[in-house]
């Protein structure tokens, strides 16, 4: 999953692949935000990765609150691919194939462009 990021004057949303994976440390910041007096409320899904913190913006502004996330690198990208980049990259990979072989077919013929994609 890419890092999904929804801010607000007075709520912040974060979506990770790190809070979904590193629930502990995760709790353990979510608990020192909440000794944090401009801090409303902090609601957490852990299965999908999410942290919504809902904070006073007179005496908070969202992009202090994003730099304490970032430096406990909750919006840290994973490297691996996901599901949609890699059915896409599959894809394009299968059709220009395609494409190559119905080319190389009416180039030389069906026989020898057999013999040359089994290569």
């Amino acid at each position: 999953m890419n890092t999904y990021i929804h801010r607000t004057n007075s709520r912040l949303r974060v979506r990770s692949d790190f809070i979904r994976q590193n629930p502990e440390q995760v709790k353990s910041l979510i608990e020192n935000l909440k000794e944090i007096d401009a801090i409303k409320h902090i609601k957490h899904k852990q299965y999908a990765g999410s942290v919504a913190i809902c904070f006073d913006e007179k005496e908070l502004d969202c992009e202090s609150l994003l730099d304490v996330l970032s430096s406990h690198d909750w919006t840290k990208e994973n490297s691996k691919p996901s599901l949609v980049e890699h059915a896409v990259s599959r894809g394009t990979k299968t059709f220009a194939k395609g494409i190559a072989t119905m080319a190389l077919t009416r180039l030389v013929g069906p026989s020898v462009s057999r013999a040359i994609m089994s290569i």
